[in-house]
């Protein structure tokens, strides 16, 4: 009853020599406690988020798929194919060539026969040779072209 006799009153269709009621005072125990602004979090790089790099030395083009996977997970992946025939050193170097370039990576030749491939997470700098373009050396890939 009390609100809608507030409400008339405010809206000035009240009685005019009625006085507005007072508030009761508020006590100190009924106050909630009034609880710090939270910041914002922020995330520090922990060992659990470092990433990890995978180096590999396949033995036949069946583990591409295997190492593919990496890739597909994120992780770099450094393949060293010295000592494997060239024509399956090719085909390695080709199928995993093709993972990285549609995970929007790229392909680094370290040394003859060592390859780093990256996915777009990652960023190189650095003394590394320029990106492979259209053709490479299979025989000098593979250690067999001196």
């Amino acid at each position: 009853m009390a609100f809608w006799q507030g409400l008339i009153n405010w809206l000035g269709y009240g009685h005019e020599g009625e006085e507005p009621e007072m508030e009761k005072p508020v006590l100190e125990a009924e106050t909630t406690p009034v609880t710090p602004a939270k910041g914002k979090l922020v995330g520090l790089p922990t060992a659990r988020n470092a990433m990890r790099l995978v180096i590999a030395r396949p033995q036949s083009f069946e583990q591409a798929a295997g190492l593919a996977e990496n890739l597909k997970n994120y992780r770099p992946l450094i393949v060293n194919v010295e000592g494997i025939p060239v024509e399956e050193a090719r085909r390695i170097i080709d199928f995993l060539s093709g993972a990285a370039y549609a995970l929007g990576g790229r392909v680094r030749k370290v040394t003859s026969g060592i390859f780093l491939f990256t996915t777009s997470n990652v960023d190189l700098s650095g003394d590394l040779e320029d990106q492979i373009p259209g053709g490479l050396n299979w025989l000098e890939a593979a250690g067999r072209g001196r």
